[in-house]
């Protein structure tokens, strides 16, 4: 090759990743579509606190396993005049049922945007989860039923989300960029949360229709407002963005691998004998349990265990999520320098990842079993707990793309799809075992069972993960092409 043409290739991909380009806008509307759709997900976490009807006989020392209050004189009631009575188990199950319709459209979604595109899928679903957003604070004061029912279908609208970005990240981002902008991405999961959970407090506490509707109101329009920027701004894939410069379109290009597919179908014979896929199943599975745990109870942890109030729930409740939004950009450009100037196999980054973003959770929690009524042990090992866990977001959440690029969304709908049970199960099991509230004893079982789960699957995927591009992702071409056979193969590809 021409020593001419490779300098001026080489200088065309040195000012397409330093410039601001297509992908970049791609990336942004990416992370706050996915910041959106949390705010959706995690606000009746807190508003729960303020939708249901409880009393708290306030007891100088507190009784016997439980929190005495921060204050107040011995005797004292203190009322939460929600709108609802709701028990332990009932509020488990209006927290849970999202799950339900979450988990049924991960795998249609996978299929769906592999043979379609993910745009049209992921902007609809937030749309959707936008519509019945609005319409909760209506349906829950219908009926408990037909709020669960909204409920299941915003779960369904949201399940597209996760399997349609991973799609779309397949066909956008760069081999050599995939652990800053896919982390950049998925942490808008945590950034919507960090948002979420303090708005929330702030929100019902205004003093119109009780508050806690206007949590339903506001973000379902933000979901509203974003997607009217997607679907104008954003195409399924650089070939067909009418914006786009040439010189980024053939950076990306050169830089993904992607084939294009013959008819064969996808080889679900070959994923499901794949231990590597098994690997991402379980790590999945069991940060979904650890992580939907914390997100869903930690509200319901902070008023009754430890007794702080609707205002400062929400922003004590945040912290954790702010630290893991911190922890998820810091550990991907960590593990960029690793693979970039310590030559460090991808593979083991992707371990040493996860294994951060497990075992310290685990650790965290036990040390938080410990802390009793220590209201700022108990928040700070929490914080650690959950802040850590963003290191996973270099860790199996992208592993998918590693090892199948050519089918990440459909290996994301069918982790996702069961790791999911976990989001309606966890809140349930946490509403048996926590049969009183404010039972420290109680609460502490729940992290004692969170923690075991972190280890054991943390340790499955160390023994049977990895990076390398497998067999059976390779697709046979349909027209000859200079491009890497996938930007999942480490060996053959620009570095990660």
């Amino acid at each position: 090759m021409d020593i001419s043409l490779v300098q001026h290739e080489a200088e065309i991909n040195s000012s397409t990743r330093k410039g601001f380009g297509q992908r970049h806008l791609f990336a942004t509307l990416g992370f706050l579509g996915l910041a959106t759709v949390y705010m959706m997900r995690v606000n009746l976490s807190v508003a729960i606190v303020d939708m249901v009807n409880s009393t708290r006989t306030l007891e100088e020392n507190g009784t016997e396993g439980t929190c005495p209050f921060p204050d107040g004189p011995a005797g004292e009631t203190k009322q939460v005049h929600g709108e609802f009575n709701w028990d332990g188990p009932t509020q488990g199950l209006v927290l849970g049922c999202f799950f339900w319709g979450y988990m049924s459209t991960q795998i249609p979604a996978g299929i769906l945007a592999e043979k379609h595109g993910g745009k049209l899928l992921f902007g609809g679903g937030i749309f959707l989860t936008s519509i019945f957003t609005l319409i909760t604070p209506m349906a829950v004061r219908i009926s408990l039923k037909f709020f669960i029912a909204v409920r299941v279908l915003t779960g369904m609208a949201e399940g597209v989300t996760l399997p349609a970005m991973h799609s779309l990240m397949a066909s956008w981002i760069p081999c050599n960029e995939r652990s800053t902008l896919g982390s950049f991405i998925m942490a808008g999961m945590q950034f919507g949360t960090v948002v979420a959970l303090p708005l929330s407090g702030l929100l019902c506490e205004v003093n119109i229709d009780n508050g806690w509707p206007l949590v339903f109101y506001i973000f379902g329009l933000s979901g509203l407002i974003w997607f009217g920027f997607w679907h104008t701004k954003i195409t399924d894939s650089p070939e067909n963005h009418p914006a786009i410069s040439n010189d980024e379109k053939e950076y990306i290009l050169d830089h993904l691998g992607m084939q294009t597919r013959t008819k064969g179908g996808t080889p679900w014979y070959a994923i499901f004998t794949s231990l590597p896929f098994w690997a991402i199943f379980v790590a999945h599975c069991g940060n979904n349990w650890g992580f939907y745990t914390l997100l869903t109870e930690l509200p319901t942890y902070m008023k009754s265990v430890l007794h702080f109030d609707i205002k400062s729930n929400g922003f004590l409740s945040a912290l954790p999520y702010l630290m893991m939004w911190i922890v998820a950009n810091v550990s991907s450009w960590i593990a960029d320098y690793y693979r970039h100037n310590r030559e460090t196999s991808v593979t083991t980054i992707r371990k040493t990842c996860n294994s951060v973003g497990t075992f310290v959770p685990g650790l965290a929690l036990i040390c938080a079993v410990y802390t009793g009524c220590n209201a700022v042990s108990t928040v700070i090992f929490l914080t650690i707990a959950v802040g850590s866990n963003g290191a996973t977001y270099s860790g199996f959440q992208v592993n998918h793309i590693d090892i199948a690029p050519n089918y990440a969304g459909i290996l994301m709908g069918l982790t996702n799809c069961f790791a999911n049970i976990c989001g309606f199960l966890a809140p349930y099991v946490v509403g048996l075992i926590t049969t009183d509230e404010g039972s420290i004893e109680q609460w502490q079982l729940v992290f004692f069972i969170s923690a075991g789960i972190y280890f054991v699957s943390n340790t499955f995927f160390l023994v049977f993960s990895s990076a390398e591009d497998q067999n059976w992702n390779r697709i046979v071409e349909t027209h000859s092409t200079s491009r890497p056979r996938s930007f999942g193969s480490i060996e053959t590809t620009s570095k990660l």
